[in-house]
């Protein structure tokens, strides 16, 4: 795949362009700024990498758990297999990350494919309903600093909004599990006027996705997996409170919750690899709306936040891939045949 001269690339290099431009606006004193750096208390960022770590590790488990109610995979190869796929999401354009975490497991343990990307595809799902369930919480719950007290009824009615949604999501997802039939033949009439072979594919590819619904089979792996979902969110807390107490600030609980939410939406922008500029400027904002930082040291909070999860991340992932036999132009080429064609995963 030659991603340089996919116009989907380059339009996600100007948006963190536009972001970072915002970002670096709210900067009145670059001497503030660049001294922000220096009175941090560097020995609070330690726990930070022991943070990142046990969230990697989290979320591990849980996909791993998401997969054995198909397959039987080693603990191991699920975490190889996600810090690989951070290192590609931060380097490689399109979330490629996805699919080469999918490509590693499957190689590792000598399985199918296509049902290892299901499962990337359903926890995915569950990260969506967990964010929106935080969203309702935050939403309802957060103390509105009194200068945006005219925002109180909108964040109440979006919270309100926010939890409908999860359970619309939660009653699409058994709906499409247990009634998947009716759901096929409706799409193969919608699908036909694309011509036969786009509706094969394309009815092929939700089938691969509705078999990773499997671990909606039983009430008791749902529980599970949105338990360990609500973990997986609420450890990455961690790196927000410990980085807060380095900058000599000591976040609530809800304050961290709402900067975890933003840093999520921040992620979700098509921008370049990495979420450069996007999470930078909206995690800063967010900051500032809290009041408990000025522009210049809100702007460094996001700068090291982000640093702490992209570098180490990045660093292991090109580790692991190396050990794995792999080249990032490799991978990269991997998604992308993956992507033209899913049926050669």
């Amino acid at each position: 795949m030659k991603a340089w001269k996919n116009w989907r690339l380059w339009l996600g290099l100007a948006v963190s362009a536009f972001f970072i431009w915002f970002a670096m606006r709210q900067i009145k004193d670059w001497h503030t700024f660049f001294n922000s750096f220096r009175s941090i208390n560097y020995w609070y960022l330690i726990p930070v990498f022991l943070g990142y770590a046990v969230v990697m590790a989290c979320r591990a488990w849980r996909w791993h758990y998401i997969i054995r109610s198909q397959h039987s995979v080693r603990f191991g190869s699920t975490l190889i297999g996600l810090i690989i796929c951070y290192m590609a999401n931060n380097i490689l354009p399109f979330r490629a990350g996805e699919v080469v975490r999918a490509l590693t497991v499957a190689r590792r343990e000598k399985v199918s494919f296509s049902p290892i990307l299901a499962t990337v595809v359903v926890e995915r799902i569950f990260d969506s309903l967990t964010i929106l369930i935080f969203l309702a919480l935050v939403m309802i719950s957060l103390k509105i600093p009194p200068e945006y007290h005219e925002l109180n009824q909108t964040a109440r009615k979006g919270g309100i909004g926010a939890l409908a949604m999860a359970v619309v999501l939660i009653v699409f997802l058994y709906a499409f599990y247990y009634w998947r039939e009716p759901v096929f033949k409706l799409l193969r009439v919608l699908l036909k006027p694309l011509g036969k072979r786009l509706q094969e594919v394309g009815l092929g590819e939700l089938e691969k996705f509705s078999n990773g619904l499997a671990i909606l089979g039983k009430p008791s792996r749902l529980i599970i997996v949105m338990l360990l979902s609500f973990l997986v969110w609420l450890v990455n807390l961690t790196p927000i409170f410990v980085v807060g107490l380095a900058f000599g600030v000591r976040l609530k609980f809800m304050d961290a919750l709402f900067l975890l939410v933003l840093g999520a939406f921040a992620a979700a922008i098509p921008a370049a690899p990495g979420f450069w500029g996007t999470f930078h400027y909206i995690t800063s904002k967010g900051i500032l709306f809290l009041g408990v930082l000025p522009p210049e040291q809100a702007l460094s909070f996001a700068i090291v936040l982000h640093a702490f999860y992209f570098f180490p991340t990045t660093i292991a992932g090109l580790i692991l891939a190396w050990r794995e036999g792999y080249s990032v132009f490799e991978l990269e080429q991997k998604a992308g045949r993956v992507g033209k064609n899913p049926q050669i995963g």
